[in-house]
């Protein structure tokens, strides 16, 4: 029997890392949470809706994955300060981050008012940016993964904000810090349908994967039914 064959297998490979997921409330946030949690990780589950990242905390305690939920809203400097100074009082370090930064503007682009579009860059762009400081000023040594608006939205400005937040990933790669990036194929449909993603995070997050960075990878995920499309994305999980 060689080496390779005797080494262990652990049904646990994120065990003993700390990884904090924004948005973790609903849609992909909700769903890579699990994934990640499911594999061993202790989640963090950010959401500015402090009630929904409670439910998402004792849905994944319920599955036996530590968990705990801090409210925060991302685009806002102060608020990403008090997330960061939370977990490491609680757990003195973080291991990594998912930021989900999926927002699109439906809006045609001639149609597009400043007011759309200042909101879909202030929640996409100025909070990836807010959070990968606060990674990069209080645990160097984390990695981190966003997720972009998905690629079945081709408007001007949705694209814009992908090759924007793209490019802070291959810059931030460039610095040393492992950042890479994941494009859905579509916007979240719930658990059911978004595995996909979090496979693919989990994949990210994985200590063989350390070598990976600088990368916006896409992530083709299954068709949703046609009843799924019509429900307003706020009300999926």
């Amino acid at each position: 029997m060689n080496q390779a064959a005797k080494m262990p297998i652990t049904a646990k490979p994120l065990a003993d890392m700390v990884i904090a997921v924004s948005g973790a409330g609903r849609g992909f946030g909700h769903s890579i949470a699990r994934a990640l949690g499911l594999a061993g990780a202790t989640v963090v589950a950010i959401d500015p809706n402090p009630e929904a990242a409670a439910q998402t905390a004792a849905e994944l305690e319920r599955l036996g994955i530590e968990a705990i939920p801090v409210k925060g809203d991302t685009s806002v400097q102060l608020e990403v300060k008090k997330v960061f100074d939370k977990i490491l009082e609680i757990y003195g370090s973080i291991s990594g981050l998912v930021h989900i930064a999926d927002g699109v503007s439906i809006a045609p682009f001639k149609k597009l008012t400043e007011a759309e579009f200042n909101e879909m860059f202030e929640l996409q762009a100025r909070s990836s940016v807010l959070v990968l400081q606060a990674l990069m000023r209080r645990a160097p040594n984390a990695w981190a993964t966003l997720v972009l608006p998905p690629s079945d939205n081709n408007e001007p400005q949705t694209r814009g904000v992908r090759s924007y937040l793209s490019g802070i990933v291959g810059g931030l790669s460039d610095k040393g810090m492992r950042t890479n990036a994941l494009v859905p194929s579509r916007i979240a449909g719930g658990l059911d349908f978004d595995s996909r993603l979090g496979e693919s995070a989990l994949s990210l997050a994985l200590p063989a994967s350390r070598g990976i960075t600088g990368q916006t990878i896409g992530v083709t995920l299954s068709a949703l039914p046609e009843r799924k499309k019509i429900i307003p994305r706020e009300f999926l999980e």
